[in-house]
């Protein structure tokens, strides 16, 4: 696949992962996706995951290039 598909993959990934924070964080609109309290180290924890991912798609591209 060429290059600049993962490096938009990685941004979108990236953007994903702050959208998804910055509601749960500040409870815009009344949203709560992670339900109990308890369940809360689990959601911070794939959205960590997911802009993780997204930025070493993002590295790794430029190293290749």
């Amino acid at each position: 696949m060429n290059k600049q598909i993962y490096q938009i993959l990685g941004i979108i990934l990236i953007i994903i992962a702050l959208i998804l924070g910055t509601i749960q964080h500040f409870m815009i609109g009344g949203i709560n996706f992670y339900g109990d309290v308890a369940n809360k180290w689990y959601f911070y924890g794939i959205v960590g995951i997911i802009g993780l991912i997204g930025i070493l798609t993002v590295v790794w591209t430029y190293l290749k290039k």
